[in-house]
């Protein structure tokens, strides 16, 4: 079925003018067609269409489905990459693996300081219709690693390449539990940033021997994470 996103969705919904075009000149339907419609927020309608034309397209809403948040939350922390093609890119793929929560910091040896809220917002709500989901990621506004670390709750990771002796994230994880996972940018988190972590009750882990690109790891968080609580459902 057809799938769109609406933040606010109305009996009588009217979609935005790109999305009505997209409907007449890409998918060629036409009135009494039936599309599906999210609002990101665990709800799904069902939209039939009453009026289009080329620049709107009415639907006739009706509730079908109303989905509770994927329990436990997961939220990414990371530092967006010097490559914006390659950040985009994980945006893309987190979406699409369902997380609820991406929260991006600014560090020390963070390249790149720039962010582009609009934009990636965009890519969450196409990689949201593309995959089918009802729930879209929540990406937070972007803020320094202090200040993610004072507001930051507990059951907190954070995935660093200096050689200490760390356990692997998947034997780390508590399933059933809400947890947050930073990861640094290319240069990793400094000693500094590290020891701050830890005294605000983070505790540090592997991802592994292989040394992953900002962006693998991130998506190696999520899959971890996500394989954690599947484990522990499979043994009960």
């Amino acid at each position: 079925m057809r799938f769109f996103y609406a933040p606010l969705v109305s009996p009588t919904h009217i979609l935005d003018e790109n999305e009505s075009k997209h409907v007449v000149r890409v998918l060629r339907a036409s009135a009494g067609d039936v599309v599906a419609l999210t609002d990101g927020a665990g709800r799904l309608y069902q939209g039939k269409i009453e009026i289009l034309d080329k620049r709107q397209c009415v639907l006739e809403t009706t509730l079908i489905q109303t989905s509770p948040p994927a329990s436990p939350n997961l939220t990414l922390v990371i530092a967006p990459t010097k490559s914006t093609d390659r950040f985009e890119w994980l945006l893309e793929k987190a979406m699409e693996f369902g997380i609820r929560t991406i929260q991006p910091i600014w560090t020390d040896r963070s390249e790149r300081k720039q962010e582009k809220q609009d934009r990636w917002q965009r890519i969450l709500i196409s990689a949201l219709k593309q995959s089918q989901q009802v729930w879209l990621t929540d990406l937070r506004p972007a803020c320094t690693w202090d200040e993610w670390l004072k507001q930051a709750p507990l059951g907190g990771f954070i995935a660093h390449c200096e050689p200490t002796v760390k356990p692997l994230l998947f034997h780390a994880i508590s399933p059933g539990h809400d947890a947050w996972i930073a990861i640094g940018p290319e240069g990793d988190f400094t000693p500094k940033e590290i020891e701050s972590a830890l005294l605000h009750g983070a505790q540090a882990v592997s991802l592994g021997n292989q040394r992953l690109r900002s962006e693998t790891a991130g998506l190696s968080v999520i899959q971890t994470f996500q394989l954690a609580q599947l484990t522990v459902v499979s043994e009960s």
